[in-house]
Parts: C-alpha cells; sequence; structure tokens
C-alpha cells in the first residue's frame, strides 16, 4: 500500500513523501539480525534526515524570491499578466489566484494565508474595480489591512498601484487614514518608470546574500531627520535636503510609510487650523533634530508635493529662541554643593548609557528623600530644560529604541544617534556635540563615547567639556 505523509510549514504549502518507494529504494539489512526495534529507529532517523533536507532545500528556494500577492479584478487580466511577467523576470515569485489555489483547496483560507506570509501586498486599482461594489478583490483588501495593522508601521508592505486613470478607493485603514493616504505607483502615465519604482521597493536580493551586501536593507542608506510630536510620538523621516540658516529652517522630506505621512498631514492640518486672524507663531513647538543639532521649532510652511514618480513635502520652520538669562540658570543645587556642570555630567550619562540615580552618585541613596528627589529632578532636567519639564531624562530612550529596530542594526545606530542629540541638546545639557561614537558591542550592550560643550555661565570662565565613554545596557 502507497502511503504518503504531508508536512506543512510557514512558507511551504505542502511536503510529500513516498514512505514505500523509500523502503523499496532502501530495503533494511536483515544479515545484521538486529532487533527489530533499533532497525526501525535507525531507519525513522534516515527517513526524518532526508526529509528535513528535502524542506530546507525548498525553502531556500522560497527565500531566494520574493513572495508578492497582487490582488486585481479579472477585467484586468491582461495588464496584470504583463505586471507579473515583468516582476518574474527579476526573480520575484508572484502570488495570483489562479494560478496557486489548487482543485479542492478552501480558496478563502488560501488567500488569507497568502496574504498574511507574503513579503509584499500590490493592490491594482483601475477603473473596471472602481465601477464594481463587490468584487473578490474586497474581500482581499479587508485581509489586507488586517495584515496591514499588524506590520511594522516604518516597513512597506502595502503598494497601491494604478493600471489606468482612476482613483484610489478612500477604504479606511485606521488611525485615522485611507488607501489614499498610502503613496501609490503609476503604471498607466509611465510604464517603466513604475515598474522601476516598484523594483526599488521590492528588495531581490536574496536573504542569504545579504550579509554581503552592504546595502541590502535599502531603508539604511537613508539620512534621516526626527521629529518629537507634541504627544510625544518620534518620527524618523529621509530627507533630500535641508537647510537650516541662522533660525530659518527649510526641508524637503521623503516619507516612506503611510505612519510619517500621517504625521506630515497632521502637520498641515494644524497650520490650516489656525483661526483667521491669529498668528502661527501660537503653535506650540515641537522638537527637532538633524546631525549634530536639534531645537525647538515651529511650522512656517507644510507643502505636499507630488510629481509623476515621486512625492515629497517641503516643511519651512522656524527656530523657537530662549532667552539667555533663563537658558544659562546659575543657581547650584544645594545637595552636596553640586554645580549644574556636574549635574549636567550626569544627565548626559543617563541620557546615553541609562544610568540610575543610585550609580550615578551611590552617597545620595545615604541621604534624605528630599534631598535625592531634589537631584532627581535636576538630572532629570526640570529645572534647566529649555521648556520646563517638556523633556525629561527619566530614562535613557535608546533601549526602547532598540527593541524596535533590533534586527536592522545600522539603523538603530543612526537613531539612536538622533535621539541621543534630540535630548542632550533640548534637556540644556550640552550646547555643542564635539563627538558621539556608537558602536554595537552585542546584542546585549552598545558602547558610547561622548564629548560636549557646556555654554559657558559667564564672560570670566572658559566653558566647561563633557566627555566620557561606556556602555548602555540592551533589552533581551
Amino acid at each position: 500500500m502507497r502511503a504518503v505523509r504531508r508536512f506543512a510549514m510557514d512558507t511551504i504549502e505542502e511536503v510529500e513523501f513516498d514512505y514505500e518507494a523509500y523502503t523499496r529504494e532502501n530495503p533494511p539489512d536483515l544479515s545484521k539480525a538486529r532487533p527489530g526495534l533499533e532497525v526501525r529507529r535507525e531507519r525513522r532517523e534516515a527517513f526524518k534526515a532526508r526529509l528535513i533536507n528535502h524542506i530546507n532545500m525548498e525553502i531556500k528556494h522560497a527565500r531566494e524570491m520574493k513572495h508578492v500577492f497582487i490582488s486585481y479584478c479579472h477585467e484586468n487580466r491582461t495588464i496584470v499578466d504583463r505586471l507579473c511577467q515583468t516582476l518574474a523576470s527579476h526573480d520575484i515569485h508572484i502570488w495570483l489566484d489562479r494560478d496557486n489555489i489548487g482543485p479542492g483547496t478552501p480558496w478563502k483560507q488560501a488567500i488569507q494565508q497568502a496574504i498574511q506570509h507574503g513579503d509584499f501586498f500590490i493592490a491594482c486599482f483601475s477603473t473596471e474595480v472602481n465601477a464594481r461594489s463587490q468584487t473578490y478583490m474586497s474581500e482581499e483588501l479587508k485581509v489586507a489591512i488586517e495584515e496591514l495593522h499588524r506590520r511594522p508601521a516604518d516597513k512597506v508592505w502595502f503598494i497601491p498601484v494604478k493600471l489606468n486613470e482612476c482613483e484610489i478607493p478612500d477604504i479606511d485603514i485606521g488611525g485615522g487614514e485611507t488607501l489614499r493616504d498610502i503613496q501609490y505607483v503609476d503604471l498607466h502615465r509611465n510604464w517603466e518608470a513604475g515598474i522601476q519604482r516598484l523594483l526599488n521597493t521590492i528588495s531581490v536580493t536574496p536573504v542569504h546574500d545579504q550579509k554581503h551586501d552592504t546595502n541590502a536593507l535599502t531603508d539604511e542608506g537613508n539620512e534621516c531627520v526626527l521629529f518629537r510630536s507634541v504627544d510625544g510620538q518620534y518620527y524618523f523621516i529621509p530627507f533630500q535636503k535641508v537647510c537650516w540658516d541662522s533660525t530659518e529652517i527649510s526641508l524637503t522630506l521623503c516619507p516612506n510609510s503611510s505612519t510619517q505621512v500621517a504625521f506630515l498631514r497632521k502637520l498641515r492640518t494644524r497650520l490650516r487650523d489656525v483661526p483667521a486672524g491669529s498668528s502661527i507663531d501660537q503653535l506650540e513647538a515641537i522638537a527637532f533634530a538633524h546631525q549634530e543639532d536639534a531645537a525647538w521649532v515651529k511650522l512656517q510652511k507644510v507643502a505636499q508635493i507630488s510629481t509623476e514618480c515621486e512625492t515629497v513635502w517641503e516643511i519651512h520652520l522656524k527656530e523657537e529662541t530662549v532667552t539667555s538669562a533663563y537658558k544659562n540658570r546659575t543657581e547650584p543645587v544645594i545637595l552636596e554643593q553640586l554645580t549644574l556642570d556636574q549635574v549636567a555630567d550626569m544627565r548626559a550619562k543617563r541620557v546615553l548609557l541609562d544610568e540610575k540615580l543610585e550609580d550615578a552618585n551611590p552617597s545620595v541613596m545615604q541621604t534624605t528623600v528630599f534631598d535625592q528627589m531634589l537631584l532627581e529632578a535636576q538630572i532629570r532636567g526640570e529645572l534647566s530644560s529649555q521648556y520646563g519639564n517638556r523633556l525629561q531624562a527619566f530614562s535613557s530612550p535608546i533601549p526602547e529604541l532598540y527593541q524596535r529596530f533590533r534586527n536592522t542594526p545600522e539603523r538603530f545606530k543612526k537613531f539612536a544617534r538622533l535621539i541621543s542629540v534630540l535630548y542632550l541638546k533640548l534637556s540644556n545639557t550640552v550646547d555643542d556635540i564635539l563627538q558621539l561614537d556608537i558602536e554595537l558591542l552585542d546584542s546585549a550592550a552598545l558602547n558610547i563615547k561622548f564629548k560636549g560643550r557646556r555654554a559657558s555661565l559667564n564672560i570670566n570662565r572658559e566653558p566647561t567639556f563633557l566627555e566620557f565613554e561606556g556602555s548602555c545596557p540592551l533589552p533581551e
């Protein structure tokens, strides 16, 4: 009797193994006259090894090709076939319902699994799609939107494509956004340019080769600016150009996720909703960082500019100035006669090394609770921050950042540097950052070398320099 065993895995729908044929090819050696139990055990091990090898080869092949689910209306079958052939010629594996669902297979379950396991989801919109109230594509979009909620916000996964002159449906995707908030690719106006944009988005570098390719993760090559919104959220957004002239800042930004676009749209809405006769200077300042500088800034202009091939955002900011009388406060800390420079050193070590109060000054634990509270307030920056307690150093922002970007080390280091600059500058810890070297030692710690210059508290005294090297512990 022919026996067939089936095994399911995430990336492989089905693996078949003919145990009877294997037995015929590898008959047991009865001449050894060993106990039957031992013979069966060895045969099981040989079967297991062969099966694992077969599965590994299938997984290797699957990982070498990006799995892209294409959702479309069957009236557009001709142009979709052309799209599939083009992508397939670049070693991109296409999943289409008519090609990948076998007879007798529950099609709803097969489609759901294909969408969830796909590296990308391409939604092909057209006038034919918009003309119909209900299609199979509608069901696929529902599954894809649910999956989009589970995906990291900073990773491109859902890609709308225009096949002809049409509107992207205004379908809600949550968080106050719709499908129209996701940047689309237009194949109608310029097929070649649109295909190139798709190929640039869908990395075709095999997974096993990425460790040899420093540009395998395309996002890591992009330089970013950092915004901290009024509600305390952080946005690392790629830019084309930054011009920081005195207190005027002009940016050309290239957001690469729906979350970043939604943030920029909110900024534009804030400007638009300023009451007539009121000044935009009344808007609350937000934090901004670029390279070694950071500032509290106020919006002046937010504009979205779309061309045939790309969409960019033009942002104009004005640096918020703080009077030197407030910024350079000189009142000493009562506890142990510590100076503001010494407290600033403790604050810098908290931001960069996640140093706690007892680590910064163990003798403090022998003092009164009031003294401990006073020093803690000073280290946080409650009494010296440019904006009071808006940006306090309760702990280092680096460990939490690592939890989000641990799988992309180069990007994590860039982001860790930017967020450190933001805290060091806007908590009035240092005026200038002279050195900030960040090196990932392993998955447990980050080595940091820092040197910064404090503002001179009076004209007869040289500015103070903070300088140290240490490690910031990272979460497992």
